[in-house]
């Protein structure tokens, strides 16, 4: 299942949580688990609260659901809906059925996501773009990113040929739609490509994506098309949107707008799904993916006529981008350092020595300005379990920090003589926190700066695709001037300590600073020539200004002289704006079955020999909220006939907590008993399970507490029918009730690079409790596992060097006790992020021996590793449809014993070592799956008098 996004900024770096179903399966590995996986990570991915009201719109094409409190921007959205609809559909085939589109302002950042599994449907993040240049070239933000996700519903419904033929006999299925098996620069350069097409702005007009190929060409370091997909190293996910784009712009140029069309329509009937070029070759006739892709992707960069000024560097390589900005004194500069290799940090340099003077971790989506000489910062972090909001905290430099607003959406604090403005988002619109010229309702609001003095206030807006740069007293909001109005954005609105006003603008393609000057009816003189383009100016006492620049490695943070005497620069009127226009639409209550019902059925078998050979069908839903997803699965055997499944279902309708429901039967064949070998016993399994789970987040931190009721049944069958108390004495009806609760702490710091969690820890613990009916059997559980990581010095690298220890414990009691498992390699599924396993469990992994060497009712383990990263690769091997993203070595040490209860352990009764070659590859182009190769030494010989030899193994994700 593919899940495309439409792209945002809030920065690297959270408790790294990962999904984790609560509850087991029969089969750990079986395609229920993994159907239900997809569907829990979209709903993750999409991170809305599903709570509370919610309303629909119904138009022609669409269901829109929304909360009350918003429903002005869902009947824009309506509109802006059908009228992307209506331009997609003059090109493109549309979509089967009703498309679900889920309003959101359960975040302050600005994104999409699209998923066309189990149903076409869209989630859109109704705040819009603040601070991501990459974003800001639009006219209107819903007609922007509506555009951009409904053309991947429109490009990755579409099935022809035998994928046609395979979803009319099984649906819906995931894996049967050939376009999302194309790389990220088609899904999402295809996706760009309409949004600048059928908008007024959109990123491929953008000079955003142009600077980072410009970047690339100048460093020799551009993409092919097979790397030009989703790897962590620089410029991570910026590339394909800007390298797809790009070339679908100048396919269509140098061919005719047709040939996209037609690429969409020869890459969904492919037999082989992963093949590009070939479909290239075919659409646009003596062309190729290799020879025009070079040329397509050129950047279309000014010259420039005058050499830049001789400047300095005063950082680099950086994932975000360092804007910086001058305390009122002129003597201290902030600016955030985000390095890929951990948390970022706002830091603060002395202006004459360039030295540090401190430092404090931030989160993503960081805003920050000097009032005085405190600095106000606005970041994101979670308020609730769903919600992600940005709020405003105040720091002193070398003293307490302290947050002074929750939930209030605030972004791009600016201070000036004594006053303090703010951005306050909303949902499709912001507004200003300080008195400011009357707009339009769906004003958008970039920049409000108080000048030095206090006395002046200048900001940028867009209203209807007109960028404007205004003026005004700071108490007469009414007296504002329009300094200028254009179709490009304007940013990074700052005034000087002189009262000069000065902003970023693109009027000749790329972003540079500029100077107004009210001289001869109003101009905007350019101060910066940059080759690349110059963002974020930040004037200091001398004469020189720092700004941030794009470089093939990242960003830098750049000192310079402005320029002087530069000729003014003429800027392009806005165009026209056509407004959506009304729709046919009705308003009812949020309805979850037209959505949740079952699309899609998969055939699977099971054969249990003698007891039955079962078959059946397979299938998983989820509403377009996330209330409800489910999976489940019905096996029959016609002789002897018999029935087995499985149903799971979570449930996050409260909000906090999720309900999870798990039940299954299965049937397990027992062989023929040696007294009577002519029967067949058979053992079936009967499990239910009832959970809630309560959840607390923030940004590198999480803590949740699960309580469960469990009931299991066990009973027996002979074929033929024979009385079992004869031939199994042992196969009496069992009935046990029980219930457990499980507790999971975790703190955990990750950057963008990393290749391992680095100082935090991730603690659970989990305890169990059950009985037999009819009996005075019983048993109790604990079980614990400690995961602690520290950062360690060493010598170069992409990433931070790691050290990481784990332990784990377990005891049991009572009759009906079960052992516990020590020896073999952790087991993992398959891990989209890189974070550890929270949940307890009774195997201790203990690798160099095999799984289960040592069982007990006391079981104790540990591993302590020291993580070593090798190489960022980010490549493709050759053309094939999978590549290497980073490789990093563990060297490992482990130990561990099981033992009976009043018996001595001996810790280190099982001991190896050894070392892991471990990689973040790439699938299927894009889809991350972590891998280790490694080698284990026993340390002591194993208690099954297996030969000591190292063992060799290979496995999925990280072991801790």
């Amino acid at each position: 299942m593919r899940i495309a996004d439409f792209g945002m900024r809030i920065g690297k770096g959270s408790s790294g949580w990962r999904l984790e179903l609560p509850f087991p399966f029969r089969n750990p590995q079986s395609t229920i688990r993994i159907l239900l996986f997809l569907l829990l990570a979209g709903r993750a991915e999409a991170q809305v609260d599903p709570s509370g009201s919610w309303h629909t719109l119904h138009t022609p094409h669409f269901r829109i659901h929304f909360r009350p409190a918003y429903r002005d921007a869902a009947l824009t959205e309506a509109r802006e809906a059908e009228r992307s609809y209506g331009l997609l559909a003059t090109e493109l085939h549309p979509p089967r059925g009703v498309v679900d589109i889920t309003l959101a302002d359960d975040i302050d950042a600005a994104n999409g996501f699209t998923t066309v599994f189990p149903t076409n449907r869209i989630t859109i993040y109704a705040a819009p773009p603040a601070g991501d240049h990459g974003l800001l070239f639009f006219d209107s933000w819903l007609r922007l990113v509506t555009t951009h996700e409904l053309t991947h519903v429109f490009h990755l419904d579409r099935s022809r040929g035998l994928w046609r033929g395979l979803q009319r006999v099984f649906g819906r299925a995931p894996g049967l739609f050939p376009n999302e098996y194309q790389p990220s620069w088609v899904i999402e350069g295809l996706a760009t490509y309409y949004e600048s097409k059928f908008t007024n702005a959109g990123r491929v007009r953008g000079s955003f994506h142009t600077q980072v190929l410009g970047a690339d060409r100048a460093a020799g370091a551009s993409r092919s098309p097979w790397n030009a997909t989703l790897f962590t190293r620089w410029a991570d996910g910026l590339v394909p949107y800007a390298y797809g784009s790009r070339f679908f712009h100048y396919l269509a140029g140098a061919v005719g707008d047709s040939v996209v069309p037609r690429f969409v329509e020869a890459t969904s009937a492919q037999l082989i799904p992963f093949r590009v070029g070939r479909q290239v070759a075919r659409v646009a006739s003596g062309r190729t993916l290799g020879r025009d892709w070079p040329r397509g992707t050129a950047p279309d960069l000014p010259g420039t006529s005058v050499a830049p000024p001789a400047g300095r560097v005063l950082d680099s390589l950086l994932r975000t981008e360092p804007v910086p900005r001058v305390s009122p004194d002129g003597r201290r500069v902030a600016y955030v350092r985000d390095d890929g290799k951990g948390a970022s940090v706002l830091r603060v340099l002395d202006v004459a020595t360039e030295r540090s003077l401190a430092a404090h971790r931030v989160n993503g989506g960081v805003d920050y300005d000097w009032l005085g000489d405190t600095l106000v910062i606005t970041q994101l972090d979670f308020t609730t379990r769903w919600r992600i909001r940005s709020d405003l905290y105040r720091w002193v430099p070398g003293r307490a920090w302290r947050r002074a607003t929750r939930g209030a959406g605030l972004v791009a604090p600016a201070g000036g003589g004594g006053r303090l403005a703010a951005i306050a988002l909303e949902p499709a619109s912001s507004r200003p926190t300080m008195p400011a010229p009357a707009v339009p309702g769906g004003a958008v609001w970039q920049d409000v700066t108080p000048s030095a003095d206090g006395r002046r206030v200048a900001g940028s807006r867009i209203v209807d695709g007109r960028w404007a740069l205004l003026r005004w007293p700071a108490d007469s909001p009414d007296a504002a001037a329009v300094l200028l109005e254009t179709d490009g954005s304007i940013a990074d609105v700052v005034w000087t300590p002189g009262g000069e006003l000065w902003f970023v603008a693109d009027p000749t393609g790329i972003p540079q600073v500029y100077r107004w000057r009210d001289s001869g009816g109003g101009r905007a003189q350019p101060l910066t020539n940059e080759p690349l383009g110059a963002r974020a100016p930040a004037p200091l006492p001398d004469g020189t200004l720092l700004y941030a620049a794009l470089r093939a490695r990242g960003w830098e943070l750049r000192r310079t002289s402005a320029l002087e005497q530069a000729a003014p620069v003429a800027f392009a009127e806005p165009l026209a704006f056509d407004s959506a226009p009304a729709v046919p639409l009705s308003e009812t209550g949020y309805t979850m079955w037209p959505s949740l019902r079952p699309q899609f059925w998969i055939p699977v078998f099971e054969n249990a020999g003698p007891t039955g050979r079962f078959g059946g069908a397979l299938t998983a839903g989820t509403d377009a909220l996330g209330r409800f997803a489910y999976a489940t699965d019905l096996f029959v055997s016609p002789e002897p006939f018999r029935a087995e499944g499985d149903f799971a279902l979570v449930c996050s309708a409260l909000g906090n907590p999720t309900l999870d429901v798990s039940a299954w039967a299965s049937w397990t064949d027992l062989g023929r008993p040696p007294s009577a070998p002519t029967v067949t016993v058979s053992e079936l399994d009967h499990y239910a399970a009832l959970g809630a789970s309560f959840v607390t987040r923030r940004w590198r931190s999480l803590a949740s507490l699960r309580v469960a009721a469990e009931l299991e049944r066990t009973r027996y069958a002979a074929i033929p029918d024979t009385a079992l108390a004869a031939v199994c004495p042992g196969c009496v009806t069992q009935n046990l009730v029980g219930g457990s609760v499980t507790l999971t702490l975790s703190r955990l710091v990750t950057g963008a690079l990393s290749i391992s969690p680095e100082n935090g820890v991730a603690w659970s613990a989990t305890y169990r409790r059950r009985e037999e009916q009819g009996s005075a059997r019983w048993s109790n559980e604990l079980r614990s596992r400690l995961a602690l990581y520290a950062r360690v010095p060493g010598p170069g690298g992409f990433a931070h060097h790691v050290l990481a220890l784990r332990l784990l414990a377990g005891a049991t009691n009572g009759p009906l006790g079960m052992l516990f498992r020590v020896g073999g390699v952790a087991p993992q599924g398959v891990n989209v992020v890189f974070a550890p396993t929270l949940s307890a469990t009774r195997a201790f992994p203990l690798r160099g021996y095999a799984s289960g060497e040592l069982r007990g009712q006391r079981a104790a383990a540990g591993s302590v590793e020291y993580r070593v990263p090798l190489a960022l690769v980010g490549r493709a091997l050759g053309h094939l449809p999978v590549g290497v993203d980073r490789v990093w070595l563990n060297l490992f040490a482990d130990a561990g014993d099981a033992w009976a209860p009043g018996a001595s352990p001996r810790l280190t009764r099982l001991r190896s070592a050894g070392v892991e070659l471990a990689s973040r590859m790439t699938v299927s182009y894009d889809f991350p799956l972590s891998v280790r190769l490694g080698v284990a030494q026993p340390l002591a010989a194993p208690p099954s008098g297996a030969p000591r030899r190292p063992q060799w193994f290979a496995a999925l994700a990280s072991d801790f």
